[in-house]
């Protein structure tokens, strides 16, 4: 008899491992380039305009909590990618920017991760891309709308 787990038909569970998938592929690209951040890191080292932000904009501006960016901030200041100082008006406050190697890196790292897209997806062609974007957009900003209790 042939069974089916109770999951394959959920689609959450699909994008779950579609998601995985592609972290570990882009950590091992990225691992195999030099670079020590990984890909989870990125939205925090992408969120940082120039002029630097506090903390809590950061976490807020990506969707993360704020102990989460808070840990990723650690490690890219060690890495010398970032500077901490405190808010001068409000000393509650601090304000990351990235240092000139965290700005290099962050231009090199997308440079990177565009080429790691067209071999990871060289299977679609321009239109089916086009429209796998527009449907996780799509499936992002209903999820956005969603409130739940």
């Amino acid at each position: 008899m042939n069974q089916k787990n109770h999951h394959e038909d959920l689609t959450i569970f699909h994008l779950d491992n579609l998601s995985k998938l592609l972290r570990n592929k882009a950590n091992q690209y990225l691992s195999s380039q030099g670079v020590d951040v990984r890909i989870e890191q990125l939205p925090v080292l992408f969120g940082i305009p120039e002029e630097g932000l506090p903390q809590q904009r950061i976490a807020d501006g990506i969707g993360r909590d704020k102990s989460s960016v808070l840990r990723t901030i650690s490690h890219l200041e060690r890495e010398e990618l970032v500077t901490v100082t405190t808010d001068m008006t409000d000393k509650r406050k601090n304000c990351v920017m990235l240092t000139p190697k965290g700005r290099l890196l962050a231009r090199s790292i997308r440079d990177k991760i565009v080429n790691l897209e067209k071999v990871l997806f060289n299977s679609l062609k321009t239109p089916e891309h086009d429209q796998f974007m527009q449907v996780i957009e799509s499936i992002r900003n209903g999820l956005q709308n969603i409130h739940i209790i």
